[in-house]
């Protein structure tokens, strides 16, 4: 019951602040329109002189993906260190953003204008860059020995077996698993964000121990509270898929309307990282133990 008193008070503030969210909506998209644009002109140059390139508007055909990829195989190498300069461009990216959420969401009262939101963007940038740094090995670690482990013990449990069922249920509970360790292990550094801004400590390992320590002792309530948001983003995903099911999409008419709701969806997706920091950061006004100087 307490977790679900956390998850509503999280709700009321993250509906409260809705800014954020906007705010990094808006930034995606136009980091979204930077990235993609070089390669939409590259294709509809190429698709204004190809029969089949005009029917890939409609359909994705074969023959023109291959007349595509041959025709600009050479560029293959920089365009692939494009879209990782991309990738890598907008995980830090999302980084600086973080500050700014928490930022607002730890004083919403006296933090609601955009200087104030990129204000706190700067303040907390390097803190919550060398905490990603420190994350990218610690999750190479949880997909690349927890993970392999785990799915050696469940795969225990279909040699030999009878019939499909429990291979196909072992296969299931692989996934289920991996998503769990993900959430676990992006739960923690979510409050080691929080710790990092709500305390003004500086020093990234002190406040990893900390955190540490926080969660030990309440782990599973806080792994619940996690979970209960994560089925709210779960919610708007399978509300967003049945609409877009049932949307026409081969009528001119619809597609500025089909675009819209794509664009909701992802303005839903950034509100609920906002909830995400909404609830820890209620769960830890609860919980809030004597804090130590920086």
């Amino acid at each position: 019951m307490k977790n679900l008193k956390i998850l509503f008070k999280g709700l009321a503030l993250a509906f409260k602040n809705l800014a954020p969210a906007v705010r990094l909506w808006t930034v995606n998209l136009l980091f979204s329109i930077l990235v993609a644009a070089p390669l939409v002109f590259l294709m509809m140059r190429h698709m204004s002189h190809s029969f089949a390139g005009e029917r890939a508007l409609h359909k994705l055909d074969i023959f023109w993906l291959g007349d595509f990829v041959y025709r600009y195989m050479n560029m293959a190498p920089a365009l692939t260190g494009l879209v990782l300069l991309g990738v890598i461009l907008f995980l830090v990216l999302s980084v600086f953003l973080n500050g700014g959420v928490i930022g607002q969401l730890i004083l919403p009262e006296d933090k609601t204008s955009l200087g104030d939101f990129y204000y706190d963007c700067g303040l907390y940038f390097w803190r919550f860059f060398r905490l990603f740094l420190l994350s990218i090995p610690v999750y190479l670690i949880v997909v690349g020995i927890f993970y392999p482990l785990l799915k050696a013990f469940l795969e225990l449990f279909s040699h030999r077996a009878p019939t499909e069922w429990p291979a196909l249920i072992v296969s299931n509970l692989r996934l289920l698993s991996l998503l769990l360790l993900l959430t676990i292990t992006a739960m923690f550094f979510d409050y080691v964000k929080i710790g990092l801004a709500g305390n003004g400590r500086k020093k990234v390992l002190k406040e990893v121990w900390l955190t540490l320590k926080f969660l030990g002792r309440r782990f599973f309530r806080a792994w619940g509270l996690f979970l209960l948001a994560g089925l709210v983003f779960v919610a708007l995903t399978i509300i967003y898929l049945e609409v877009a099911r049932i949307m026409p999409k081969d009528r001119p008419q619809w597609v500025l309307l089909v675009f819209l709701w794509q664009q909701f969806y992802i303005f839903c997706r950034q509100w609920s990282k906002v909830l995400f920091f909404a609830t820890e950061i209620e769960f830890m006004k609860q919980n809030q133990e004597p804090t130590q100087s920086a």
